[in-house]
């Protein structure tokens, strides 16, 4: 049987990279993994809502490679003298090399004296030999715009290539900003949707005019930089 052109199917999802088991249910917690990547899908498995929502934000941020969940223990002195192990909760690696060590925990925990202190003694240990840099993400730092296009991206990721192709073409001819409502009618004949118009943001083929929403009232422009390549 021959199948459509606009047909896809994602290859098999490697396995989770954690080193430390992460169970697959929990009573009381929310705990589950996610599939990034399209060519080279990977699993990654998460223990919390929250790290759920900063491993999304980050494998949607540009320049992003790779995430790794619950790496290779650290081995630290804490400040009272005491040997602790600390694994990270994720290990970005983005364009260029640079390795980010993400640390996720409730405002209320990473604000705590001894927490940060533990971190620091950490982050001693860890740079360069594991990471470039260590940050501490917690719920004031997933900023609401942002996840929102990042769950759209995730849901958006698969190529359909008929309308990716239609897409691009309408946004190399575009002259000035319009609508995200206005280049889905214009484009309606082609199959362009929602979908496919956030595919071509993340892909770098348009680009936002300001921080918002991708949804209908959003503002797209062509991106001048892929233009001028």
């Amino acid at each position: 049987m021959k199948l459509p052109a606009s047909t896809f199917y994602l290859p098999e999802p490697a396995n989770s990279r954690a080193v430390r088991a992460i169970p697959k249910a929990s009573q009381g917690h929310f705990v589950g993994e996610f599939v990034f990547g399209v060519e080279k899908p990977q699993r990654v498995r998460f223990e919390s809502l929250l790290e759920f929502k900063a491993a999304l934000c980050t494998v949607y941020r540009p320049g992003f490679v790779d995430l790794e969940e619950q790496i290779a223990p650290i081995t630290f002195r804490k400040p009272d003298g005491e040997i602790g192990h600390h694994h990270l909760d994720y290990r970005a690696t983005f364009e260029g090399g640079m390795r980010i060590g993400i640390v996720v925990k409730p405002f209320y925990i990473a604000t705590r004296s001894t927490f940060r202190a533990e971190i620091m003694a950490v982050a001693g240990v860890a740079v360069p030999a594991v990471v470039d840099r260590i940050v501490v993400v917690t719920e004031r730092h997933i900023h609401p715009v942002e996840l929102f296009n990042a769950n759209l991206f995730h849901a958006a990721r698969r190529p359909v290539e008929e309308e990716d192709m239609a897409i691009r073409h309408r946004a190399a001819r575009l002259q000035t900003p319009v609508t995200v409502e206005h280049l889905m009618e214009q484009g309606r004949q082609d199959g362009v949707t929602l979908f496919g118009i956030a595919r071509t943001i993340h892909r770098g083929g348009l680009r936002l005019v300001r921080k918002e929403r991708i949804d209908g009232r959003a503002l797209i422009a062509a991106n001048d930089a892929k233009a001028a390549a």
